[in-house]
């Protein structure tokens, strides 16, 4: 049986996850205000950028 590591994540990461989930709901919230995106599919980016977000903060 292999033995997963855990990594703690340093602040540098932990600063540039926050900063990366910020740009990336900014840009959802333009997509879906200019119309090129339906309110289903900003709902559901959301849930992904949040996703990923906990995933790189959780290593």
């Amino acid at each position: 049986m292999a033995l997963k590591m855990s990594k703690t994540v340093t602040p540098e990461q932990q600063k540039k996850a926050i900063i990366e989930e910020a740009w990336l709901k900014y840009y959802n919230q333009v997509l879906f205000e200019k119309g090129m995106i339906t309110e289903r599919e900003r709902n559901l980016m959301i849930h992904k950028i949040d996703a990923r977000t906990a995933k790189s903060l959780s290593r």
